[in-house]
């Protein structure tokens, strides 16, 4: 088993690659690290401190190499100390030095993670146990409003304004409704009591994607350590939960590509089509794709890249990918590559909500649906995921293609060179949309 390049940069910075390590020698790796960001900024300049990583990408890397790398226990207790240590550098870039110092302290004399405080006295350890009206008068609350800001701090670099002005107003609406609740003393009637408050006026679905959003936030703060627990695990509503957005059935996909085929080899609505059958390409996507964004590998393989060159948006850091364009359901790659030398900058050319308004009205006519009955642009992505599901294709082969964020590390994609994972796509959607 393989680990991402991204992951090795970490443990090699923490030393956390030489499974041989005491805990003496890790803590004191940690001590340097801890010294080092009290004299620097967000980035380390120093090589041997891992270059260009910032404290929230290096924090993150931990999360996941504690979730998947097998470890010693002399370096398990290093990362959750690392992690202590990268959030209480966070804190100092905020003025709060506190954190660092009584962390260096602890490792000057030798203590381990559990005895290392947290960064902020306002996000300070829990104390003795006692009741919530107790807690309350010794240490700050944490309410909902105070995690998100966080949170959406930490992410706004991640994601697609568009992406983020939702988490914004998703996390408003938890906010309001949670109030001044401390989130470190909640319990599983509050968050219970929440749904019940949500549903008053929300259809069901609505309030699944609100929830959604209050697990990730809380499943972060849990994992950054802002908060020791949380209650939120299958909250969701399953019944009367039917997502608002359904697949396509192969059916559905054959007849949409047999309009397309029948298309002149100018109309882009055929390649705009085409391509959302073989790719699973979100429409947003689509629609920024250039001519240079389309064009042929070593192998002679023609590759579509998403990415944010030229001010183009992705709805996420793990969207930029690169996705084999295959010959499925006949679609002509000639007559493609035609339109794509013609296009000479922008495939399509129209406004994005022309774009998005036309090719879903073009959906109706072509297979018979209403408006509003679950079924758009999107299902044909969800079709492609499914029948990827169905032909049993590795989820880090799936993740690859549509641009999926995961808890879980595709380690043979991350192991590999560029060509072979290509392949891999090329197979795996071969399979997926063979007829």
């Amino acid at each position: 088993m393989t680990t991402a390049k991204h992951l090795l940069s970490t443990l090699r910075t923490f030393h956390l690659d030489n499974p041989e390590a005491t805990w003496d020698q890790l803590r004191d790796r940690l001590k340097e690290i801890a010294e080092d960001a009290l004299a620097t900024g967000s980035v380390w300049d120093r090589e041997d401190m891992g270059l260009g990583q910032v404290y929230s990408d290096l924090r993150e890397d931990l999360l996941e190499i504690a979730r998947t790398v097998p470890l010693t226990v002399p370096q398990a207790k290093a990362v959750s100390a690392g992690s202590r240590v990268l959030l209480a550098a966070e804190g100092r870039l905020q003025g709060n030095l506190e954190g660092l110092v009584g962390i260096i302290e602890e490792l000057n004399d030798g203590g381990g993670p559990d005895s290392i405080i947290l960064p902020s006295p306002s996000l300070s350890v829990r104390g003795p146990q006692g009741t919530r009206e107790e807690h309350s008068k010794t240490s700050p609350q944490r309410t909902f409003r105070t995690l998100a800001d966080l949170y959406i701090n930490e992410r706004k670099g991640d994601v697609a304004p568009s992406t983020m002005k939702n988490i914004k107003s998703t996390c408003g609406v938890l906010s309001t409704a949670l109030g001044e609740l401390d989130l470190e003393h909640h319990t599983r009637a509050d968050l219970v009591a929440l749904r019940e408050q949500l549903l008053k006026g929300r259809k069901v679905t609505s309030v699944n994607k609100i929830l959604t959003q209050l697990t990730t936030v809380m499943t972060w703060a849990v994992a950054n350590a802002y908060i020791s627990k949380s209650f939120d695990k299958k909250l969701q509503i399953s019944r009367g939960a039917d997502s608002g957005r359904l697949a396509f059935s192969s059916e559905q996909i054959t007849t949409l590509m047999a309009h397309a085929n029948g298309l002149s080899a100018l109309s882009w609505q055929r390649w705009a089509l085409s391509l959302a059958v073989v790719t699973g390409a979100r429409i947003g996507e689509l629609h920024q794709l250039t001519s240079k964004d389309l064009a042929e590998d070593a192998q002679g393989v023609l590759v579509m890249d998403i990415n944010t060159n030229d001010e183009k948006t992705t709805k996420n850091k793990y969207s930029v990918r690169k996705v084999p364009v295959v010959s499925a359901y006949g679609l002509d790659l000639k007559e493609l590559k035609a339109f794509i030398e013609a296009a000479d900058g922008r495939l399509f050319k129209m406004s994005s909500s022309g774009f998005t308004s036309m090719l879903n009205q073009l959906l109706r006519d072509v297979l018979g649906t209403e408006a509003n009955t679950g079924r758009t642009f999107h299902s044909i992505r969800h079709h492609l995921s499914g029948a990827m599901k169905a032909a049993e294709v590795p989820a880090g082969t799936v993740q690859e293609i549509l641009g999926h964020s995961s808890g879980t590390l595709a380690f043979d994609l991350y192991g590999s060179s560029r060509s072979v994972q290509m392949g891999r796509m090329v197979e795996a959607l071969n399979k997926a949309l063979s007829e």
